[in-house]
């Protein structure tokens, strides 16, 4: 008989990667959701073997610990995911909702939770080598960062729940809708920002191979308890990054120098105003966490994720770029 998983957020950039992962891989799957029809969508690439779907909310412990019935693993990949909001929505969410899916995992005797958390590291520093130890537990970037790093301490602080962690660093690919489109639309109103001369590393991961990291910590004992950086391992300079996708977007990169302390006091300036008149609907046109992933390099290591799970990335950015643009062009 197939062990069967739940998939929170299942239909999200991560989320339907890791289902695709967990399929391929001989799981049965559980894909859980708030649209029903989003769902629909993702069981019907499957005509319906080896995967159901479940309508829900895990900020609601009823909805979540109904979906856990029945299931050997949990994989947690749900969260509030937008730059920009009140702070009450994403403790909601990413915190509390957390906190609901370790009690009904508790309650359902699920084997193993891997959750989905985030590396956190000094935003003002280069940095290109942060090891798992490193992580930055007074990060206040923004919220989604505070809340995801209180999310991954109430996981740890436990022990009713048997547990792994990844954190994965710029989710991008197929169904991107937060990194790369951005990208698109700033290089068409304003040019990319430039900062140190554009010698700043970014540090990114295809969803694929995220989904492959969730899926070996689910399986692997060497991973219970720990936490695992993962990216792709293949750092490139923002310039490089731009020109590479907008070769292929068919395109030309646009850029516009900048100096780093201004922009970032300035990002700094505009947030507080958004704060102050409570604009929360719609993020300022520059945020110090924009600022920081292309003013500052930082660079997680996987040699962890290697070593102890046997990770090694399947999909490279180029291969990712590439696909991107074929289907961006087609839509």
């Amino acid at each position: 008989m197939k062990e069967k998983v739940l998939v929170t957020g299942a239909y999200g950039l991560l989320g339907s990667h890791t289902v695709r992962e967990l399929i391929k891989n001989g799981y049965y799957v559980r894909a859980f959701g708030r649209d029903a029809g989003k769902l629909l969508l993702l069981a019907a690439e499957y005509d319906g073997n080896d995967i159901e779907t479940f309508t829900g909310d895990f900020c609601k412990p009823e909805d979540i610990e109904r979906a856990c019935e029945g299931m050997d693993y949990v994989i947690h990949c749900g969260a509030l995911l937008k730059g920009w909001g009140r702070r009450s929505e994403y403790i909601k969410t990413n915190v509390e909702g957390t906190r609901n899916v370790l009690d009904a995992c508790a309650k359902n005797n699920i084997k193993r939770l891997v959750h989905t958390s985030s590396p956190s590291a000094h935003a003002m520093r280069n940095n290109l080598s942060i090891k798992e130890e490193d992580q930055n537990w007074n990060n206040r970037l923004n919220y989604y960062i505070e809340s995801k790093l209180m999310a991954e301490k109430l996981v740890r602080s436990q022990d009713k729940v048997p547990y792994s962690i990844i954190r994965p660093r710029g989710i991008t690919g197929m169904g991107d809708k937060n990194m790369l489109p951005v990208l698109i639309n700033v290089n068409r109103q304003i040019g990319i920002p430039l900062f140190q001369k554009g010698k700043v590393l970014v540090d990114l991961v295809c969803a694929e191979n995220a989904a492959l990291a969730l899926r070996l910590c689910m399986e692997k004992e060497e991973a219970l308890g720990q936490a695992y950086n993962i990216t792709n391992g293949e750092p490139k300079l923002v310039t490089e990054l731009a020109e590479e996708m907008f070769t292929a977007l068919g395109t030309k990169a646009r850029y516009i120098r900048m100096p780093f302390i201004p922009v970032y006091a300035i990002a700094g300036v505009l947030e507080a105003v958004w704060k102050l008149f409570r604009i929360y609907d719609k993020a300022p046109p520059l945020t110090r966490m924009n600022v920081c992933t292309l003013g500052r390099s930082q660079i997680f290591s996987i040699d962890k994720a290697k070593r102890e799970l046997g990770y090694e990335p399947e999909v490279s950015l180029s291969e990712m770029i590439k696909k991107y643009a074929e289907g961006y062009g087609r839509g």
